[in-house]
């Protein structure tokens, strides 16, 4: 029978030895590894349908192509309730937000994707729309949504699933360690209500879901150079977390380098224009 999460920080904390927290801490991560709560992707579809008497006509004839537009998605929950397959489902979410370039969910990308469905329904009940009008919004939103498909892309770190596991059992080894027990929470007042969960697993299930999300956004900065306390934007070109050093900061260095050298070429060449017609 598996234990309860309570009982594994238990154990692993009256543990007598570094070997026996080694072996706790071992098996605790096996059994999650060997989750069924895998990592899901699947696909999702965006449907409406052309009414039959409007099929026929210039404008329903542009819609018809895009009545059916997928994209990529993933299974963010699950219906288990056990300590493992909920914090499998945090590891899983976290991979496939910060990792995944396959599966982008960015709410402006999705919006526009839905800009075929958005115009039909107006068109359908009376806003009158040209063919021609249909044709460039829909491909307009299209040429956009891909663009932002790649900046999203770009924005996401590299990081195979055997690589991403190491690290992931590196924030878990430091969880146990940091992790206190409910009974000393309470006497140092620092869990709050401890009523305010259903049991002692929701407790440290709510604990270590919390301690994930916040190591893994302070990994994401050394990931990317930028020192601890320090805030942060995204380079304006390729995505990249860039430290913020002063207000006027857009780019990485990378892409800064591109950016002046491009200007650099634009003024020449401007500069070569007015010679020429000064002359």
């Amino acid at each position: 029978m598996e234990l309860y999460l309570y009982e594994i920080i238990e154990d692993y904390k009256y543990a007598v030895s570094d070997r026996e927290r080694n072996e706790i801490f071992q098996s605790f991560c096996s059994s999650l590894w060997a989750s069924s709560n895998k990592r899901r992707t699947h696909t999702n579809m965006i449907r409406f349908s052309v009414r039959k008497d409007l099929l026929e006509t210039a404008t329903g004839q542009v819609f018809l192509p895009w009545t059916n537009i997928g994209y990529n998605g993933y299974c963010s929950r699950t219906k288990n309730t056990d300590w493992c397959s909920l914090i499998r489902q945090k590891i899983n979410n976290l991979y496939t937000r910060y990792f995944d370039r396959n599966i982008i969910l960015n709410k402006d990308y999705i919006r526009l994707l839905q800009t075929p469905k958005q115009l039909y329904f107006q068109w359908e009940v009376g806003k009158d729309m040209t063919p021609e009008e249909v044709t460039s919004q829909i491909q307009g939103a299209m040429a956009e949504a891909e663009n932002k498909y790649i900046i999203y892309q770009n924005q996401k770190m590299e990081l195979s699933w055997k690589e991403y596991k190491k690290v992931m059992e590196g924030f878990l080894q430091k969880i146990f360690d940091t992790c206190q027990l409910i009974g000393d929470c309470e006497k140092e007042e620092a869990a709050g209500n401890i009523y305010d969960f259903l049991n002692e697993d929701n407790f440290y299930i709510k604990y270590f879901c919390r301690s994930l999300e916040g190591a893994m956004k302070k990994w994401q900065k050394h990931y990317y150079g930028i020192r601890d306390h320090r805030s942060y934007i995204r380079c304006a070109v390729c995505g990249r977390l860039v430290e913020k050093t002063n207000n006027r900061i857009k780019y990485c260095k990378d892409c800064a380098v591109s950016v002046n050298r491009e200007r650099a070429r634009i003024s020449a060449k401007a500069k070569r224009m007015f010679d020429l017609e000064k002359s």
